[in-house]
């Protein structure tokens, strides 16, 4: 067993380094080699190498290509059958216009708690949590799930729905 390997080992160190040699040698040679430009090639210009008469091709009618129901239908069938593109969709209203008069920005719950984000004529954001006071002098009662209830001095209750039902008659709607 041991000597197998170091039968391998002998040949892997004595014919290795050889043919290394032998491949570095062959590089050299060919690099060595002179290279000579045949007569005339240097001052020639390579246009006059094409023929005189160069012919642009003709532009192909593929018109009867086109028309070919080959595949089962033609590309002028496929276009008429396209429908046209699709209307830009229109911005959608706010859930409840009174959301929108107020200035409503969002909702925040975090940890049991909520607050309503409205935007205040200064150009920021104000934070109202329940209990807290609207710009327009309503109070805020309560933030319930998808709902605002406000009361206004000597006003009922009103109750706001932040946004539609995904489910008509059903939960939350």
């Amino acid at each position: 067993m041991i000597g197998a390997i170091l039968g391998r080992r002998r040949w892997w160190g004595g014919r290795l380094p050889a043919c290394a040699a032998l491949l570095l040698l062959t590089v050299l040679a060919a690099l060595a080699a002179p290279v000579r430009l045949p007569e005339g090639a240097a001052a020639r210009d390579p246009s006059d190498v094409l023929p005189e008469p160069v012919a642009e091709a003709a532009p192909e009618d593929l018109r009867a290509f086109l028309a070919s129901r080959r595949w089962g239908v033609s590309l002028d069938e496929l276009r008429e059958a396209a429908a046209p593109p699709p209307e830009p969709p229109e911005e959608e209203p706010a859930a409840h216009p009174a959301l929108a008069e107020m200035g409503y920005v969002g909702l925040i719950v975090a940890n049991g708690r909520s607050a309503v984000l409205l935007a205040s004529p200064e150009g920021g954001v104000a934070r109202v949590a329940p209990g807290g006071t609207l710009p327009d002098g309503r109070v805020l009662v309560s933030v319930t799930g998808n709902r605002l209830t406000l009361k206004g001095e000597g006003m009922p209750e009103e109750v706001l729905t932040l946004f539609p039902s995904a489910f008509p008659g059903g939960p939350g709607g």
